[in-house]
């Protein structure tokens, strides 16, 4: 049989249909024509037919900034699937030290390092399990990803409804700052480092706002700049009980909580229950959500979601 340039597809696509070991074909195809134009020509259609058969998962990057995350990332490895993860701080990366096989990008999640990273990596998705308040990084991830033509899916923990009267529900930092201006007493911020300028323009803040924050020093050293009483600075790392909590409210004698709703991995149910114990007023920052095409807020839905990726 005579073998024409033009009939190489025709019979690639045949055999690799016909002989279900895909890399023996390849072997066989090579021993057959004994070129090597040929055989690359070969390993590009079995790359092809192997991804088809989802017998092979290119890179994924994992945006990780929640506990949550580490669900997500220890399904894709024990899957072996070549992932990628980026975190914001040092913190961040000591959270993932447990997975060897893991290559962490550490940084601010900007829309100009998201765009680095996906031309760097060339995943064949992104997963954003970024914190439910980081509206910013969501933001910026499905934009890049819009312009890249990489698949976006968002994983974020399922949204917890109060109905509870004693619960007074605000939309942003904002209004919490005007529900705190005519109110005594001391006040726990629970919120994060990110936004506290916010409060400042409570009257006597130095002496009556206490702050739960993250043992990182850059988190304190902008807690002090903006004038905050080192006194009132509780650097410590989560998770926190219901006991915890109600030890931490005796201590700073608060009067009023100030939290958001991070959703129950947040760690926002043990606070609101001690809360109520203590009679403590609570002020719940709610969630505002991004429309997301793909968001789902369980592990086997964002499974199944880079399989068809």
């Amino acid at each position: 049989m005579t073998l024409e340039p033009e009939d190489l597809p025709a019979l690639i696509t045949q055999t690799l249909r016909e002989i279900e070991e895909v890399y023996f074909c390849g072997l066989f195809l090579q021993a057959f024509c004994n070129s090597t134009v040929f055989f690359e020509i070969v390993v590009f259609f079995i790359e092809k037919f192997v991804n088809e058969k989802g017998w092979y998962m290119s890179k994924v990057l994992v945006i990780a900034g929640t506990t949550d995350a580490k669900a997500v990332i220890k399904r894709l490895l024990e899957m072996n699937v070549d992932t990628a993860v980026t975190v914001t701080t040092r913190m961040g990366c000591g959270m993932l030290e447990e997975f060897e096989q893991l290559d962490i990008y550490q940084g601010k999640m900007n829309k100009e390092t998201i765009t680095h990273l996906l031309e760097t990596i060339k995943p064949k998705c992104l997963i954003d399990a970024s914190n439910p308040f980081s509206r910013e990084i969501t933001r910026n991830a499905m934009n890049v990803c819009k312009m890249a033509q990489i698949p976006y899916v968002r994983f974020e923990r399922e949204k917890l409804e109060y109905d509870d009267p004693g619960i007074i529900k605000v939309k942003t930092y904002r209004e919490a700052c005007e529900e705190l201006m005519n109110v005594e007493g001391n006040i726990l911020l629970t919120l994060g480092s990110n936004k506290i300028e916010t409060f400042t323009k409570i009257p006597d803040f130095q002496q009556r706002v206490f702050l739960r924050v993250l043992p990182d020093w850059k988190v304190l050293c902008k807690c002090e700049k903006l004038g905050f009483n080192p006194k009132n600075i509780i650097a410590i790392k989560g998770p926190y009980n219901e006991a915890l909590n109600m030890e931490l409210f005796k201590y700073c004698h608060a009067g009023i909580l100030v939290t958001k709703e991070s959703g129950n991995m947040g760690g926002v149910v043990d606070k609101i229950s001690a809360a109520k114990k203590l009679g403590i007023k609570i002020i719940l920052i709610d969630r505002l959500e991004e429309e997301c095409i793909n968001k789902y807020s369980s592990v086997d839905d964002i499974i199944e979601f880079v399989g068809r990726a």
